[in-house]
């Protein structure tokens, strides 16, 4: 496995083990990535040039999901005792590990900046897990380990564009920014709605249970800009709070499909006479991403623009959505092959091709 740009120039040749277990990018905003070197079985740090910064101690080990953010910290793990066979008890088909592990934060210079069990990162900020356990309540600190929020919430999301955190305690949210401070006076309550969703693009969305709707927020003004209806998620979970993404919300209705609002409650594509329009559930339309969002047309994906056009026909067997201009899309068998993987950008040109 190696790496390429946007244009599909090789910038780092075939050296590496493909990880098919990551989900996304290898490399982190900060330029970054964990791999390993084929032949070898230790895991080191690299720079976007391919070059070496870390040799990851053998004693310690690393997630398919872990990069090193902005600030050079990825998680780390170590296994006490773990060479001890009577410590691992097989469950099914998989063998777990029943001494103690210790979690880490390791700098790029193979320090460790804290110790905590994290599972999320962003502008310098960590949500970590009271207890070192998955289920355990949560907080946040910063890259130092100092505690910004004591672990005491039942869920904390940072936003991926924007210096706040969703937090969620005990049925009640609200959102503070990454110094501690509530964004809003009162806190909001959402029993038994799960997740909240993050802050996009300065905007927040709220379940209203007054009208059963969603309210969306101007954080810089901390007032309702506009009102979303709510979305399907499962016959368990039939009206949720929406979210946004690309900056538009994604509303299913199990019979009617898919429709798109903008933030302020109106249809960014509308049908007849204004009402929003709906693309039917066999479509299974999906998320914008980079201006795009994929939809389904038989058998084959294409990608819809923001105006609800074909941007892209039909023509994959895969629904990948586009990050940083490009995505990764599969050319079905023509019975002579397998499957064959493509970039294409967001006009649907081929910038690199699975050769056969």
């Amino acid at each position: 496995m190696g790496f390429m740009d946007g244009q599909g120039n090789v910038v780092i040749e075939p050296q590496f083990h493909q990880n098919r277990s990551v989900m996304g990018r290898y490399f982190s905003d900060a330029g970054h990535a964990i791999v390993v070197r084929h032949g070898e079985r230790q895991k080191i740090v690299i720079d976007e040039s391919g070059e070496t910064v870390l040799e990851i101690p053998e004693e310690y080990q690393v997630g398919p999901f872990t990069r090193p953010d902005e600030n050079g910290i990825f998680q780390a793990t170590r296994l006490i005792d773990g060479d001890n066979d009577a410590l691992w008890e097989l469950v099914g088909r998989d063998r777990i590990f029943t001494g103690e592990t210790r979690y880490y934060a390791m700098r790029l210079d193979g320090s460790v900046a804290f110790r905590a069990y994290f599972t999320s990162a962003r502008h310098g900020r960590y949500v970590f897990h009271e207890g070192f356990q998955w289920k355990g309540k949560k907080g946040l600190m910063d890259q130092h380990g100092e505690i910004i929020l004591p672990a005491i919430y039942d869920h904390i999301s940072l936003s991926q564009t924007d210096p706040f955190a969703t937090v969620v305690r005990e049925g009640r949210v609200n959102v503070v920014t990454l110094e501690g401070t509530p964004v809003f006076k009162q806190e909001f309550d959402v029993q038994g709605e799960g997740i909240q969703s993050a802050v996009q693009d300065g905007f927040w969305i709220v379940r209203n249970a007054a009208t059963d709707r969603a309210d969306v927020y101007d954080i810089a003004s901390a007032e309702v800009i506009g009102t979303l209806p709510l979305t399907y998620w499962s016959p368990s979970i039939p009206k949720a709070c929406p979210s946004l993404s690309g900056g538009v919300a994604s509303i299913t209705h199990p019979r009617k499909g898919t429709a798109y609002y903008r933030p302020d409650g109106k249809p960014a594509m509308p049908g007849i006479l204004g009402r929003p329009r709906w693309f039917s559930p066999e479509m299974r339309t999906g998320y914008f991403h980079d201006g795009r969002a994929s939809f389904k047309l038989g058998d084959l994906w294409g990608y819809l623009d923001l105006s609800g056009k074909h941007a892209i026909a039909p023509q994959f067997g895969s629904d990948l959505p586009f990050r940083d201009g490009l995505a990764k899309v599969c050319y079905p068998a023509d019975g002579n092959s397998w499957n064959r993987f493509s970039y294409v950008d967001r006009d649907g040109a081929v910038v690199w091709h699975q050769e056969e």
